[in-house]
């Protein structure tokens, strides 16, 4: 992913002090994952995907790989890792019925997020969405919300 940054960022078309990352499902564990370690990306946005450990183990749910980093639960959870994006902007997007993503979950992990964003006094740049009996899908309302958040934070 950084290595993808480096390339976007080289090339003459593209304004690498405004650069953006969104993902969709395992594209969304690589957008927050990659966020608190890669500055150059200045807003993200991850659509339907915040497995917590806790909802995993609970729900006996077989996860993309990527969503498992090894060693971490005594330290932290996948909210604790998106919260680290902070101050820079994220925002997500979930839909309610999404069972690789149980709601319960990650409303607590939509708390965790910005508790982190409210530490840094960053509040402003945290936003998400829960679309009521939506499943794993990147809806239109999830587009436009998606649109209008770059829009906000990488136009001129």
């Amino acid at each position: 992913m950084r290595r993808a940054v480096d390339y976007i960022c080289s090339r003459p078309e593209v304004k690498s002090d405004s650069v953006g990352c969104y993902g969709h499902s395992t594209g969304s564990t690589h957008t927050w994952l990659v966020g608190p370690w890669e500055p150059r990306l200045k807003a993200l946005v991850g659509n339907c995907c915040l497995p917590t450990y806790g909802a995993i183990h609970e729900h006996q749910m077989l996860h993309c790989f990527p969503n498992f980093v090894p060693g971490i639960l005594p330290h932290g959870n996948t909210p604790d890792i998106a919260a680290l994006i902070a101050p820079r902007a994220l925002h997500l997007n979930f839909g309610e019925l999404d069972g690789g993503s149980p709601i319960e979950y990650v409303r607590r992990g939509i708390e965790t997020i910005s508790r982190g964003y409210e530490a840094v006094h960053a509040e402003d740049n945290f936003t998400h969405f829960i679309q009521p009996d939506t499943g794993h899908v990147l809806s239109d309302e999830m587009w436009s919300r998606t649109r209008d958040f770059f829009a906000r934070h990488l136009s001129p």
